[in-house]
């Protein structure tokens, strides 16, 4: 999955313990060329780094179904879960916690994240505590947005 794919599934994300009506949202942004965005600010690790990208959306990419951007989400090896999930209108809400499996080191994370969209944009932002190898909590703040600025190439 590319940059822009995993932020505009990221961006529409949700949860295996939402209301059946929730996850059956279709997510629909209109198809095209996509400007995106996104940072992550741990402080005294992880300094915010913010620079646009480009990427070409499908028309199959463009219609998503909430559960599925779920799936994504949680899929892998960060070992994410989303919990109480609200879904209004056009904003979503929800808490996330991971846990990576890593060799070297535990992590652990927990927070809220939010967004909102509409067919020609999506912003989002997350924010919450994280631990590694059990020491002190450490704050983070991530904000994502992208937004459709016209057709795809060729």
């Amino acid at each position: 999955m590319t940059n822009a794919r995993l932020i505009i599934s990221i961006t529409c994300a949700a949860v295996y313990t939402a209301p059946t009506i929730a996850a059956d949202r279709i997510i629909q942004v209109e198809p095209g060329l996509w400007e995106y965005s996104h940072n992550l600010t741990i402080p005294g690790i992880l300094a915010p780094s913010e620079t646009a990208k480009t990427e070409c959306i499908t028309p199959e990419d463009a219609k998503q179904n909430l559960s599925d951007l779920l799936v994504k989400l949680t899929a892998g090896d960060a070992k994410c879960t989303v919990t109480d999930l609200k879904d209004t209108l056009n904003t979503v809400k929800f808490d996330l916690a991971c846990r990576p499996e890593l060799e070297s080191m535990k992590i652990t994370s927990s927070g809220k994240a939010a967004f909102r969209y509409s067919r020609t944009k999506i912003s989002g932002s997350v924010s919450g505590m994280m631990q590694i190898n059990q020491g002190k909590d450490i704050f983070l703040y991530g904000e994502g947005s992208a937004q459709r600025i016209g057709r795809c190439p060729g």
